[in-house]
């Protein structure tokens, strides 16, 4: 038995379920770490997500599938159809402008006409887009039917296709010369996309980069080839204007992946490798879905595999950490776009459309559950009496206007994390309230496989953890003591 009877609990700065409970480092869900400053409590800091706070709600199930940055106006693509959205300096204004038949997610491209025109892909074909009415087929006879995706670059429009094919428009135009393509050979290309004035041809094998070398009438030249493609059309992102300027995509090996120049480096641990990894080989890479937005200065890239689970980078301080919406193992954000001078985020359930709101601390109206669970200490044995345990966590949360008295649920599991018994809640206290710990006591007597414990904090108020210490006892037997065998 230790001399110290006081233990710092192992809590994760990524999170990382593992593939059975007892063998995870612990899970960090709508929750993550921020290295904080010098002088205070600690080093590491565990902050709630940032919420999703409704601006505008379209009756019916309107799910979204993409947007378009029309500089003064944004194209809301949904089930069905598109809005043309605006701002009148306090609300967002949507206007209904035309039908678009589907529900799965789209890819879009302007130019940089005079008057600039907007081109969308799905799996129906190729249409142009218009903010004042409604989409229509697009007809140039020369752009052959069923790309993958598009995307513009230089004021050209650029179409993949399974083929390995590549197709561009004439400069600022719609229209499509037949010879203007080339081929990345022995390729399915399943995503084109602009970055840093180079054009990115995602396949399932490899990525090839083009740049504009001015040619007729296909204008592009290959310049590099990327030894990783992507495990499906809407598994990259990065690119969106506002962002911080790092391309990540779910590669075809089932590892995220960010640039380096044009090596890519590895940046998945192997948890979230085997969650896309299985839906890879599950025929669904192509529902992956990626998004990116900002939250201070943290930059967030995030991975959803549709009602199974989301993860989420954290570019800033280089963590993952899981995102769960109410009664749902994945994230109900959907696509994303810097617009209005905020991060907008669809819906994968309604109608709604959300921003990026961390005073919000809710999505919409359900809670945000923030949801940490530590690593397992282990360092003392069989028998020992764990008389308590104090975290240190911010009190005086509570708001007079919504929740005075906040909670805190903390259970614990003395098998590793294989089960969680004994929830005890306690009291983060009303404004001001600021003088008392959270403290959890007789925890029970050691199994010899340590300890986990699980906090939760439904309630709408601000969450913030240092860590925790546990303490511990030996056990009396008869006049003597023992700590256990």
């Amino acid at each position: 038995m230790p001399d110290d009877p006081t233990h710092d609990v192992p809590f994760p700065t990524s999170s990382s379920p593992g593939l059975k409970p007892q063998e995870g480092g612990g899970r960090l869900i709508n929750a993550f770490v921020e290295h904080a400053p010098a002088g205070a409590p600690g080093d590491i800091l565990y902050k709630r997500s940032p919420g999703l706070r409704q601006v505008y709600e379209q009756s019916g199930n309107v799910h979204t599938r993409g947007f378009l940055d029309c500089s003064t106006s944004l194209l809301w693509i949904v089930q069905d159809g598109v809005y043309n959205v605006t701002f009148d300096g306090t609300n967002l204004v949507p206007t209904f402008v035309g039908t678009l038949s589907g529900n799965t997610p789209v890819t879009v491209a302007r130019n940089n006409a005079g008057t600039p025109q907007n081109v969308g892909v799905t799996p129906d074909g190729v249409f142009n887009l218009f903010t004042g009415g409604a989409p229509t087929s697009f007809a140039d006879p020369d752009l052959p039917v069923n790309p993958t995706s598009v995307c513009d670059l230089d004021g050209y429009f650029v179409w993949g296709y399974p083929n390995g094919s590549i197709y561009a428009s004439d400069l600022n135009s719609v229209n499509v010369q037949a010879l203007s393509f080339d081929v990345e050979q022995g390729l399915f290309v399943r995503r084109v996309v602009r970055y840093t004035r180079r054009l990115f041809v995602f396949g399932d094998k490899w990525t090839g980069v083009w740049r504009n070398v001015g040619t007729s009438p296909f204008p592009f030249g290959r310049e590099a080839t990327i030894p990783r493609g992507i495990a499906g059309t809407f598994s990259v992102a990065g690119w969106e204007t506002g962002w911080s300027n790092e391309l990540l995509w779910a590669g075809d090996d089932g590892i995220v992946y960010k640039l380096n120049g044009y090596t890519p480096v590895p940046i998945s641990n192997d948890d979230v490798s085997r969650d896309i990894q299985t839906a890879i080989l599950a025929g669904d890479g192509g529902l992956l879905q990626a998004s990116v937005y900002m939250y201070g200065k943290h930059a967030m890239w995030t991975l959803t595999y549709p009602d199974f689970w989301t993860w989420e980078f954290n570019l800033t301080t280089g963590e993952w950490n899981e995102r769960q919406s109410y009664v749902r193992d994945d994230w109900r954000g959907r696509q994303s776009v810097r617009m209005f001078s905020q991060w907008l985020i669809g819906d994968d359930l309604t109608g709604k459309l959300f921003r990026i709101d961390g005073v919000w601390k809710k999505e919409a109206d359900d809670p945000l559950i923030w949801t940490v669970i530590s690593g397992n200490l282990t360092s003392f044995p069989f028998g020992v009496v764990i008389s308590k345990v104090v975290f240190a966590m911010t009190t005086g949360v509570g708001e007079v206007e919504s929740v005075l008295e906040p909670k805190v649920v903390v259970s614990w599991s003395l098998d590793g994390g294989f089960s969680y018994k004994h929830p005890a809640q306690r009291n983060l206290r009303g404004p001001g309230e600021t003088q008392q710990s959270i403290v959890v006591r007789n925890l029970g007597l050691s199994r010899g496989q340590g300890i986990r414990f699980k906090l939760e904090v439904a309630d709408a108020v601000h969450v913030g953890m240092f860590g925790a210490k546990v303490s511990v006892e030996q056990r009396k037997v008869g006049n003597a003591t023992s700590a256990g065998t």
